[in-house]
């Protein structure tokens, strides 16, 4: 006799009674009060019980047979930390143990989230399980963990009906499911994604299958169409085969964090596919950018070393096989990798970041083909070319200065990102005095100046060139100025000059008001850097210092301003540099070049246009001056004349060509030899 034998700890306890008479007589009882579920149940991977254990289990032999029942409560049921409610659990097998009647419900609160009843057959070869399941609102959050690093905030609510059956340590599960209120996110991209509405998933034995999904991204509510299905073998070694299109959804969206290989925000449209397992995922996208895409890529000559495996140590099983002399083959998971195929349009903006150390950036819109090869062990390799059509070179050595990136420059990727080779050209703009390079000086003020940096080769090293180029110049002063120039030397010695302090530098003179531009500049740089820094290039303020001309020659008060270059709506663009001179008694007079730009129609072919310029030439002897005006201006493109017609008449076009076809033909009149005479 077994009268009582306790198992206790705390408020946890076991009660054990019975009799046991011989072999074919056994009476045993088992009462649970508040017993720890993780206690008494196996290890499962990635899932962690919790819950108190309460009833009883009773096993009667008797002749020969068996009857065994049980009715067990599990109180404050959770999975991974998250509540799932009481389950009500009662067993009753047959005489001989070898099957096994369930029913089962799940109750949160008032709510019955899952109910399932069947049989377990224990008695042959391989054990079976045959279950009616329902679901209602049943809680996805406690399989969260399943994803792994690389699906998180796995959510929502199930219902629906399935039927488990087969193998009961892998069994098929058929049946049609709705999701409410799901979702999960991808962390390496840091989007979340809901899925819009009552989402429908069908099972078929291990696979959950998707379709026609409505995606919604959590920040953005930007859209896609989700297809696939979600594979497994015994409730692990989770698989992916998934598909999205899109006409516009948002795929990434990161910060700048230490060792970024690359951030920003990311939207396309087209194809993208998720496949492989969980630990193993690869994501191939197939698409083109969209509006509101910015990626930036931080470029640095320096390299680190670490997290490189020249150490592996052991996991028990690898210990284990070794002192049997058996070899383990240590497999290596890349987590997530990505591969984009992209077409690159003018919506999107890239950012390389030259040098994080100083600012020193190049950013700009076009158009191109990228391959990017990324995973979350490090790897990163890009291949394509990307033409350039608009784009701003942030010139930060010893100076902060912003470079016009000439239209149709080239950046091309081959591998390494860093290892870019360019091929583009980056224009800053200035005004300066070039009468110290000319011997006879005709003009003697400040002239508009256009530097040039020509950059090709590798991005980390290119080899650079300067021209200087005088826009509304005279073709004499142009051409002497030119000559003076032509060594290579002294044209980048002005070059450097002019972006440093605009002001241009013969080989015999270098003034202390060289040196006072120099300050003067740098300091503009800082406070412009300070006061106005503006990344998205809608709206770009720069500080202007410009110290005074005192010479023999030439004579000019000092001036502090602002340039301006800004789009204050979609029809109103503005170009300018507006200041106030210093040093005398005329500081309330406002100057400057100022440009406003009226877009007369939608695609900005039309256009009107005032301005307030300083005079182009002044001459030896002359005040400075300013000239105003205003006019209109139309542009437009044609590959032949009755597409010229179509684009100036519009519908008119038809009624013209139609004339012109119907137009008789002239009568000719063929002379001697052959000659042809057409009528006037």
């Amino acid at each position: 006799d077994i009268r009582t034998l306790v198992l206790s700890h705390k408020d946890e306890r076991i009660d054990l009674s019975g009799k046991i008479k011989d072999s074919t007589y056994k009476d045993i009882k088992a009462n649970f009060t508040n017993v720890d579920l993780s206690k008494i149940t196996p290890e499962i991977e990635n899932i962690d019980l919790a819950g108190r254990v309460n009833g009883g289990l009773d096993l009667l032999q008797k002749d020969g047979a068996y009857y065994p029942n049980s009715s067990i409560i599990i109180d404050s049921l959770g999975i991974n930390d998250s509540y799932l409610g009481v389950l009500d659990l009662e067993i009753e097998g047959n005489s001989s143990l070898s099957r096994y009647q369930v029913k089962s419900t799940l109750k949160n609160q008032t709510l019955k989230s899952l109910a399932a009843t069947g049989v377990i057959d224990v008695g042959g070869a391989a054990s079976s399980i045959d279950l009616d399941v329902v679901l209602q609102d049943f809680d996805l959050k406690p399989f969260d963990p399943l994803g792994e690093d690389v699906i998180s905030n796995i959510r929502g609510l199930v219902s629906g009906n399935a039927k488990v059956s087969g193998s009961y340590k892998n069994p098929d599960i058929d049946g049609r499911l709705r999701l409410k209120d799901a979702g999960l996110k991808i962390p390496y991209l840091n989007v979340d994604y809901d899925f819009k509405g009552i989402s429908q998933v069908d099972l078929n034995k291990q696979q959950f299958i998707f379709k026609s999904v409505a995606l919604e991204d959590v920040k953005e509510k930007t859209r896609g169409t989700l297809n696939g299905s979600i594979s497994h073998q015994a409730f692990s070694d989770w698989e992916l085969d998934l598909a999205i299109n899109t006409n516009r959804l948002l795929v990434l969206n990161t910060k700048e964090e230490i060792e970024s290989l690359y951030y920003g925000t990311a939207f396309i449209s087209g194809e993208a596919s998720l496949k492989g397992p969980t630990d193993n995922l690869v994501i191939d996208v197939l698409a083109s950018t969209e509006e509101g895409t910015v990626f930036y890529v931080p470029i640095d000559d320096t390299e680190a070393i670490g997290d490189n495996s020249y150490i592996h140590f052991l996991s028990p099983e690898e210990k284990a096989a070794r002192i049997n002399g058996e070899f383990v083959n240590t497999q290596v998971n890349s987590g997530l990798s990505l591969n984009f195929d992209l077409d690159v349009d003018t919506d999107a903006l890239i950012e390389i970041v030259v040098d994080k150390r100083n600012g020193t950036k190049l950013r700009g819109r076009g158009a191109g083909n990228l391959l990017i090869e990324v995973n979350t062990n490090g790897k990163f390799n890009m291949w394509g070319d990307f033409i350039v059509y608009d784009g701003k070179f942030d010139f930060r050595y010893g100076v902060a200065k912003q470079f016009d990136v000439v239209p149709l420059g080239n950046i091309r990727w081959e591998g390494s990102p860093e290892r870019a080779l360019l091929d583009l050209s980056a224009t800053y703009r200035t005004q300066a005095n070039p009468s110290i390079l000319l011997e006879n000086p005709s003009v003697n003020r400040k002239i508009p100046v256009e530097v040039v940096i020509n950059l090709n080769g590798e991005l980390l090293q290119p080899d650079i060139e300067f021209e200087i180029n005088f826009p509304n110049a005279g073709s004499t002063v142009t051409s002497e100025l030119d000559f003076r120039l032509s060594d290579r030397n002294t044209r980048e010695l002005n070059a450097i000059s002019l972006v440093s302090q605009n002001t241009f530098l013969s080989a015999t003179t270098v003034s202390t008001a060289g040196v006072v531009n120099n300050a003067f500049e740098t300091g503009s740089s800082i406070l412009s850097g300070l006061l106005f820094n503006n990344d998205d290039g809608v709206f770009d303020v720069s500080l202007d210092l410009v110290s005074a001309d005192r010479n023999p020659e030439y004579q000019s008060a000092g001036r502090v301003g602002i340039t301006l270059a800004t789009q204050i709506t979609d029809r109103v663009l503005i170009n300018g540099k507006v200041g106030v001179p210093t040093g005398g008694v005329s500081e309330s007079v406002i100057v400057g070049d100022v440009e406003v730009d009226f877009l007369l129609n939608e695609d900005g072919t039309l256009r009107a246009k005032v301005f307030n310029r300083q005079s182009d030439i002044q001459f030896i002897g002359e005040t400075e001056g300013y000239t105003q005006g205003a006019g209109l201006s139309y542009a437009v493109d044609f590959n032949s004349f009755k597409g010229l017609l179509r684009k100036i008449f519009n519908g008119k076009t038809k009624e013209v060509v139609q004339e012109l076809q119907e137009a008789p033909p002239e009568q000719e009149k063929i002379g001697p030899d052959g000659v042809t005479f057409k009528n006037k």
